[in-house]
């Protein structure tokens, strides 16, 4: 039988040492089993819910906005564009500055599926921050805010 002993960390959890190692390790967290979820539940992949979620909560247009804001790889990006635009789940059409980039919109079809896809991501949220007080919540939100704009130009 797996133990279920908790694991702890071997340094004051205040100081600013291996914060990396801990915030991929609440994002794996996070992540893993909400995208195992959205998978069986609506067939979409990693690259497939990043997409359509940017382009619903962000201002990104383009492909090349989608990756610069999430950190994927252009070609996974790419990948799931054509997928979810063979599906009817978002249109492409010329951009209307740079005749390299298409503009990107979500369908009907694709508003729809983010609907129905917001509440795993709902759900994670509340278990992330159930531990947080509300002034902690809101410093968290604008912490992570901070480090989520300078991040995309760390590259």
């Amino acid at each position: 039988m797996i133990s279920r002993k908790r694991t702890t960390l071997k340094f004051d959890p205040r100081s600013s040492a291996w914060i990396g190692l801990r915030v991929t390790v609440v994002s794996n967290r996070y992540l893993y089993p909400l995208n195992a979820e959205i998978e069986r539940k609506h067939k979409l992949l990693r690259d497939d819910v990043a997409v359509i979620s940017c382009l619903s909560i962000t201002s990104a247009t383009t492909a090349q906005e989608i990756v610069r804001y999430t950190g994927r790889p252009k070609n996974s990006i790419s990948r799931a564009v054509a997928k979810l635009e063979a599906e009817g789940v978002l249109r492409r059409k010329a951009h209307s500055q740079d005749g390299r980039a298409s503009t990107l919109t979500l369908t009907p079809g694709g508003k729809k599926l983010f609907s129905q896809i917001k509440h795993f991501f709902d759900e994670r949220d509340q278990r992330l921050i159930e531990v947080l007080s509300e002034k902690e919540k809101t410093e968290f939100n604008r912490l992570l805010t901070k480090i989520s704009e300078a991040s995309a130009d760390w590259s």
